[in-house]
């Protein structure tokens, strides 16, 4: 069986979401999916899927529409046992980045930055605190979007302690952050603050993504895989301090 070229495009009329974040509302994708995606997979074995992402402004984020799995070349039956080992989250997540405008794709790859001790790590990071808790709004948006733990996305990002980052997430939802849109143009120019820091850090990723909309899902596989992997080796990190 041939398969078309991964493709993940994102679509429709751009909608404004709080903090003033243009999103475009329906994603499309047909990806290769492996074993990592698929537990039923052998390795080396790649299976088609196809999904279809709607923006719920109800629920504040990106909503499975559909999602379709082809065995492809494989000779293993989509069956209910096949399906309950597709990690659905993983793959839509995809889309979801393919989703964002340029700018809060880049915010949206702060986490990365965890391992240096966050944004707070560089010494030229000296935000007003109005920039502070935009950012602090725009981070726990995207990561709402994103259907990620927006808290702990702000902690991770800013380089804050939970208690800290729930502090200024509750003063920047006071400050109507989280629920107006008319923040478009002092969200954009927070974004313009912090691009250097993440420049310097992934420069490669952010060229690739910033040269078209129509993302490839190789194009996008190496981002998400080394979040999966941190956040495996921050899990089997706490597991080990659990066993001293």
């Amino acid at each position: 069986m041939c398969m078309e070229k991964n493709s993940v495009k994102a679509s429709g009329v751009s909608i404004i979401v709080p903090p003033g974040i243009a999103l475009r509302p329906l994603v499309r994708g047909q990806v290769g999916v492996r074993s990592e995606d698929i537990g039923a997979l052998a390795h080396g074995q790649v299976a088609l899927v196809t999904f279809r992402l709607e923006y719920s402004e109800s629920a504040g984020c990106f909503e499975v529409a559909a999602f379709g799995v082809d065995r492809a070349d494989t000779d293993i039956e989509v069956s209910g046992a096949f399906l309950r080992t597709v990690r659905v989250h993983a793959i839509a997540k995809l889309g979801i980045l393919a989703a964002l405008p340029p700018w809060a794709f880049q915010l949206a790859q702060l986490r990365h930055l965890r391992d240096r001790g966050g944004l707070r790590s560089f010494p030229d990071f000296t935000p007003s605190d109005e920039e502070a808790l935009l950012l602090t709004g725009l981070i726990y948006r995207i990561a709402e979007i994103s259907g990620e733990n927006p808290a702990l996305a702000v902690a991770e990002s800013i380089g804050l302690k939970q208690r800290t980052a729930t502090n200024w997430i509750q003063r920047a939802r006071a400050a109507g952050y989280m629920t107006s849109t008319e923040h478009g143009t002092a969200v954009r120019r927070v974004a313009k603050v912090i691009e250097p820091f993440w420049s310097a850090y992934h420069a490669e990723d952010w060229d690739d993504h910033k040269a078209s909309h129509n993302i490839t899902e190789d194009s996008l596989r190496a981002i998400v895989e080394r979040e999966i992997a941190k956040a495996n080796e921050a899990i089997a990190e706490d597991r080990s301090h659990g066993n001293d």
